[in-house]
């Protein structure tokens, strides 16, 4: 994160806002920095009065939401498409496809909020739900549902805290980690119940009475 925030104090506020936008409408397309880095580093600077803090949340809120529609339009658009390239394949492998489309049997719409939480699934699902042709209104409202919980937090806290930046970033991390083996788990759950109940004989009815 260090070399993020020493990027960021060499610009003007508004060039702050612009790049923290264009790096998170960037990480709603699969870019390979944590979001989270980005969303905290809004908050520190804030903290540190260079960025306003209730504008850099709306910002980084507009600019979330905005990188997971593209991702799902993508999908929805061009997925069949994208996915039969040799390209997608290395990137969203069909092994990778699979699980998607595991969550959503799972877990039905719910899987949007979900994936919010999911750093490493994020744009994959997201890319999913638009192949699927999820209906955009219920992808909307369970991404901004989602968005609402882990944008502010992650900006609010990393403001309240921001004299303990090192500490703040720390935590991030590990709540991740536990939110991904928490999910984990659960589908381990689920998988593990679906499993019985395809073991399990089917019961034979008793014969009507004479």
């Amino acid at each position: 994160m260090q070399w993020f925030i020493e990027h960021l104090s060499a610009m003007t506020p508004l060039g702050a806002y612009m790049w923290l936008a264009g790096i998170l409408l960037l990480c709603g397309l699969g870019l390979p920095i944590p979001e989270d880095v980005s969303l905290l580093a809004a908050g520190y600077f804030a903290y540190k009065g260079v960025l306003h803090l209730h504008r850099a949340f709306a910002v980084c809120f507009t600019a979330v939401l905005l990188g997971d529609t593209f991702a799902f339009f993508m999908g929805r658009w061009f997925g069949r498409r994208v996915l039969g390239s040799p390209w997608a394949r290395r990137y969203f492998t069909p092994r990778r496809q699979r699980r998607v489309r595991a969550y959503f049997r799972k877990f039905g719409s719910k899987v949007v909020f979900l994936a919010r939480f999911t750093p490493g699934l994020r744009f994959s699902i997201f890319f999913s739900a638009g192949t699927l042709h999820l209906r955009p209104s219920v992808f909307f409202i369970y991404d901004t549902l989602a968005a609402a919980i882990s944008v502010p937090v992650l900006v609010y806290v990393a403001w309240f805290f921001g004299g303990q930046i090192d500490r703040v970033v720390m935590m991030a991390r590990h709540t991740e980690h536990g939110i991904l083996v928490a999910l984990s788990i659960v589908g381990i759950v689920f998988l593990i119940r679906a499993y019985r109940r395809r073991q399990r004989p089917a019961l034979v009815e008793d014969p009507p009475l004479d």
